[in-house]
């Protein structure tokens, strides 16, 4: 049997297994956009400049502790973006440009919510792989951008909720990403967008 195969069978017994099991609990789904601020080695507010875009699905395996499975992409400027650096031996200081890259990320992790009426608080935290890919840069400075590279990952955060109908909640949400890649990124995204509970 070809792997193909053999996905598609396990997808369909999980779909058949886990219709008991999801009648449990509660599944929500949603999506945020927010800025981007690489906090390696300091923190201004002011550079809360590039963009994340995520969507998410979660299931309650108890009341207020959430599993949640995250697939987003980060906009980024590279880790040597605005260094001065020599680009031939002996030649004069050149600042080297943004060097913008995307990351792509899917993680899994554990939310932990406080209600208070209409009103949830909560913190999490997972784990995860994230792809790095660097946008295209003169040939010049092709060198300084980051590796085309996958590596793993951690973050963790605070969330605020608001609930404005029945199952549909507007959110806050503050996350720290750690990526463990060859220029070891650590990144700050403020995300705001909605939560869909079945």
């Amino acid at each position: 049997m070809s792997l193909h195969k053999k996905l598609q069978l396990a997808g369909v017994v999980v779909f058949l297994g886990a219709g008991p099991l999801l009648a449990q609990g509660s599944i929500g789904v949603g999506a945020t956009i927010g800025l981007v601020n690489d906090v390696g080695g300091r923190f201004h507010v002011d550079e809360f400049k590039s963009k994340d875009v995520n969507l998410w699905a979660d299931y309650e395996v108890q009341e207020k502790v959430l599993v949640r499975a995250m697939l987003g992409t980060l906009k980024v400027k590279g880790a040597n973006a605005g260094k001065d650096v020599t680009l031939v031996e002996g030649g004069p200081l050149v600042t080297l440009p943004d060097l913008t890259e995307h990351i792509d990320y899917a993680t899994i992790g554990v939310s932990y919510l406080f209600a208070e009426g209409s009103y949830t608080s909560g913190i999490f935290a997972g784990f995860g792989g994230y792809k790095v890919r660097p946008d295209s840069a003169p040939a010049e400075v092709a060198n300084y951008r980051d590796q085309r590279e996958t590596a793993f990952g951690w973050h963790g955060g605070v969330e605020g909720g608001m609930q404005i109908v029945t199952r549909l909640s507007f959110l806050i949400r503050l996350t720290y990403h750690n990526i463990r890649s060859e220029s070891g990124r650590s990144l700050l995204t403020a995300n705001g967008g909605f939560a869909y509970r079945f």
